[in-house]
């Protein structure tokens, strides 16, 4: 039995001095990979020229704008590289997109608090069931078009603007894609519809929206907004006309760098076309807050979205709001009716004197 413990024991004593080298061993070893790994984390940090870097560093070009010969015809073919493309992707990315959000955002925050804070204009006396022609057929025609290519063409460029940091995050990129693409195509197609609508605009309401008497004074006052006490005003207000010449102009500006986009081999620098796309997106954005303003402006009023839907508005509207106008409106019509009830009884005059030579030649 004795000899049975000590066979028992060495065996133990066996199994634990294996135990001890292989554990030595294995410290042995990973500190062996360690050392290796450490090695190979220093070759990582040393500074290694590549026999190529000289040469992608022109491709890049990042001393000096390189152009090569190449068979691909086209203006910027020449140019393999251009890391300019990266500033202007850092520009969109980080100044364009978050500051043009927070810009609609503000101005819809705007309007929401106009909204809450002042109440609607009813007209005075009520509506009097009278009422006075303000636009004729082409010009409702005009602002209607204008008003799809503009809502067709902000909603489209929209999603292609904000669509990939928005719309993708809620539905996927494979559920964005066909809604991008149709987004792009309809933008580009209608776009030329838009220099139409300009042309339109300025042929049938750049006579009522020349600086008059009396615009210093509405916009001194707001209108009137405050102190509830209507000015007298001719066709268009101060406020109104700021409106139009704004819209001319961003819908100018849009319609140029519109077309410098949707052409872009005319434009032979590529600094222009991002440039272009750049001020095409901060007009889009200005002239989507300003219909915000207008639509608010429409509501707020009682009987003004009236003028576009028939053409007619209330003479109470009229006599409150464009007072001015209203009586040179009534006086023409006055002047009209006078002139007819004179014609009339010019040629009623004439009936008795023709009713005897009849009589005489009886």
């Amino acid at each position: 039995m004795t000899k049975l413990k000590h066979f028992w024991f060495l065996g133990i004593m066996m199994m634990l001095f294996s135990f001890n080298i292989n554990s030595v061993s294995a410290t042995e070893n990973l500190k062996d990979a360690n050392s290796g790994l450490a090695d190979a984390v220093s070759l990582q940090q040393e500074r290694v020229q590549s026999p190529g870097s000289d040469l992608w560093r022109n491709v890049r070009q990042r001393d000096a704008t390189i152009s090569g010969r190449t068979q691909v015809k086209g203006l910027k073919s020449g140019t393999l590289i251009d890391t300019k493309n990266n500033q202007w992707r850092k520009v969109r990315r980080e100044l364009l997109l978050p500051y043009g959000g927070y810009f609609l955002m503000g101005a819809l925050g705007i309007i929401a608090l106009l909204f809450l804070f002042i109440k609607r204009q009813r007209i005075p006396n009520g509506k009097s069931g009278q009422t006075v022609t303000r636009m004729s057929t082409m010009q409702m025609i005009t602002h209607w078009f204008l008003v799809v290519i503009v809502g067709f063409m902000s909603i489209t460029g929209l999603l292609l603007l904000f669509g990939r940091f928005v719309i993708i995050p809620l539905m996927g990129a494979s559920a964005f894609s066909p809604i991008a693409s149709a987004s792009k195509e309809g933008h580009n197609l209608m776009g030329p519809l838009l220099v139409v609508a300009l042309l339109m605009m300025l042929i049938y309401y750049v006579r009522h929206n020349f600086p008059a008497k009396g615009d210093l004074k509405w916009l001194l006052t707001v209108g009137g907004l405050f102190s509830k006490k209507h000015l007298e005003v001719g066709y268009f207000n101060a406020g109104e006309k700021i409106l139009y010449w704004a819209t001319i102009v961003l819908c100018t500006v849009l319609s140029i760098t519109g077309l410098l986009l949707l052409f872009p081999y005319y434009e032979p620098t590529i600094d222009r076309t991002q440039l272009a796309l750049l001020i095409h997106a901060i007009a889009a954005l200005a002239l989507i807050a300003m219909v915000f303003g207008h639509i608010w402006m429409v509501y707020t009023v009682e009987g003004t979205f009236d003028a576009m839907d028939t053409g007619e508005v209330d003479e109470n509207w009229a006599k409150s709001h464009h007072s001015r106008w209203y009586k040179e409106k009534t006086q023409t019509n006055e002047d009209d009716e006078g002139e007819l009830s004179a014609s009339s009884e010019g040629t009623i005059s004439k009936d008795p004197s023709s009713e005897k030579e009849q009589g005489a030649y009886s």
